[in-house]
């Protein structure tokens, strides 16, 4: 601890908060805007690229609604384990980590003080690293709720995200020890990249399955078989009414 930098925890606070932020937006922009460049002059989809240009608004608010909400309960521990794959991507690629850095002005021995702040350096897990986890999971689940009464049970895939949600804490829980438990081989550093990747991806399933607001998630692929399907469609009518006609 006498080897970290001193910091001034409200400017830390606002400046991971303001670097969260930024990095939101920012990989979501360079994914879904990549999906859709790739879909259209790539597989050659017609519409793919205006469909995946309104794919992020279901995480982007997600993850905004569940910033603005863990910040208002436990802000300091919630930042310091949602930086925390900032911090691997630091530690396993300092090249571009630098470059990033320029950007959402992640100092990595800014952070190592910050997250001893927030948590214990116990080495084995403790209720620090799940009660921050708090509003996001009770996020979810009044997200769920409004889905059902808006869409229906039927349009509600309730079993599947409720089995999600405790996977997500142990990922995430999992994920902010190494706030504080620094990988100390390559197989640990490779383990948490892999589950920093799971996190993200089960996030994203959990933001895009609880938005109640089903219109604006239909996926790209849900579109085109929604084409194809009125296609055939069309195509049914036009033959009846030839043969009727006939």
């Amino acid at each position: 601890m006498e080897f970290l930098p001193p910091i001034n925890a409200r400017v830390e606070t606002a400046r991971l908060l303001c670097g969260s932020v930024m990095r939101l937006c920012l990989y979501s922009a360079a994914y879904y805007v990549g999906c859709g460049v790739f879909s259209k002059y790539v597989l050659r989809r017609e519409g793919s690229l205006a469909m995946w240009e309104r794919e992020p608004l279901p995480y982007v608010a997600s993850l905004g609604m569940e910033i603005g909400a863990s910040v208002i309960v436990c802000p300091v521990r919630y930042l310091a384990a949602v930086t925390t794959p900032r911090f691997i991507l630091d530690y396993t690629m300092t090249g571009w980590s630098d470059t990033l850095s320029l950007l959402d002005r992640f100092s990595p021995g800014n952070f190592a003080t910050y997250a001893m702040y927030a948590f214990s350096s116990d080495s084995d897990w403790n209720m620090d690293f799940f009660a921050w986890q708090v509003p996001s999971v009770t996020l979810t689940l009044v997200k769920l709720y409004c889905r059902r009464r808006k869409l229906g049970s039927e349009r509600c895939r309730t079993k599947r995200v409720l089995a999600m949600i405790p996977f997500q804490m142990l990922l995430r829980a999992y994920i902010a020890g190494f706030s504080v438990m620094i990988p100390e081989s390559s197989a640990e550093a490779i383990s948490a990249v892999v589950v920093a990747v799971v996190e993200s991806m089960v996030t994203s399933y959990l933001a895009r399955q609880t938005w109640p607001f089903a219109d604006l998630t239909d996926s790209p692929q849900t579109g085109s078989s929604r084409s194809s399907d009125n296609c055939d469609t069309c195509s049914d009518d036009a033959h009846q009414k030839k043969t009727g006609g006939s």
